[in-house]
Formats: C-alpha cells, structure tokens, sequence
C-alpha cells in the first residue's frame, strides 16, 4: 500500500532547532517490570525536557491520542522526529495512516531521518527515568504511570540537550 505524503511531510532531513516546541523526539522504552510495559517519551528537542512520559501500548493510535493532547497543551511543533518502529510504521517503512492523517491535519512534519538524533535527544531523559524506578514496587499499572508523570514533572534536563548544533542546516 502506498501513501501519498504532503511536501511538509517529506522524510528528508529537519531544520536546525533553535528554540523550544519546534521539533518533539518519541521513542519507547520497554520497562523491566513484570508486566513488560512501554513507555513512550516525547522530548522537546529544543530543551531536552519530556513533555509526555506515558505507559502506552505501543501502537500508532495511542500515539495519536497523546499527540493530539500534547498539542492541545503546548502548540504544535514544527517536526516530530520518530524512528523506524513497527509501531507506528507500515512494512513498508512509511508513517502509518493514522499518524500520517493526524501530521497532516496539523501540519507538522514527520521525520525518520533523524533516527540517531531522536536517539541522542531521548536517551538520557529514558536512562534517568529508569534508574527512577530501579527497585520499585507498583501494584498497578495506574500506580506506574502516576509514578512517571510525577517524574516527568520534576525532570530538569542537562545543560548539554539545550544546545541543537549538532543538526544540519538547511
């Protein structure tokens, strides 16, 4: 199945970032607890913070759903940066329809071309968060989410994620 993408939707490296609630990074982290659960991280690239850190299944409909939240809260970006995931990517490597449709309506560009980027941005916000939760208990899933939200909200990021020099410009 092919899609038609929309030229502010091309996969084609982003813009430089200069300034907050430009470009948001998602990856998943996949938590050691018994459950397995995910939890899906957007990180404003401009500053480093994590605006959302949420146990999620993992498919592209939940990302949708905290997308569209996220932007209700904070303005759109200008990219979302995303890797090649399965969960939000069809076989053959394009957005998946919903996530496309949401991109679309609100204009923002997609992007997997940032993959190591997106990895730069997001890691040490998910390392934190994991060492966080090392040696925890929670009896639910509810219980975990809270527990994550509460240290999304008092996450400070490092000095060196202010600084977005290390994209091309174009």
């Amino acid at each position: 199945m092919k899609f038609d993408y929309l030229p502010f939707m091309r996969t084609t490296p982003a813009r430089q970032v200069t300034r907050p609630n430009e470009a948001w990074a998602i990856d998943f982290a996949i938590l050691d607890f018994a459950q397995r659960p995910s939890v899906m991280l957007v990180v404003d690239v401009g500053t480093g913070r994590p605006l959302s850190a949420t146990v999620s299944l993992v498919v592209a409909e939940d990302i949708v759903v905290v997308l569209d939240r996220l932007v209700r809260r904070s303005g759109s970006p200008e990219q979302v940066w995303m890797d090649y995931s399965i969960s939000y990517n069809t076989d053959q490597g394009c957005f998946h329809p919903s996530l496309h449709d949401w991109a679309k309506q609100n204009r923002i560009w997609l992007t997997h071309d940032l993959m190591l980027q997106t990895r730069r941005v997001s890691e040490r916000p998910l390392r934190k968060l994991e060492a966080f939760l090392r040696d925890k208990q929670f009896p639910t899933l509810i219980e975990l989410g809270r527990e994550i939200e509460r240290w999304r909200q008092s996450y400070t990021a490092a000095p060196a994620l202010h600084s977005c020099s290390f994209l091309p410009r174009h």
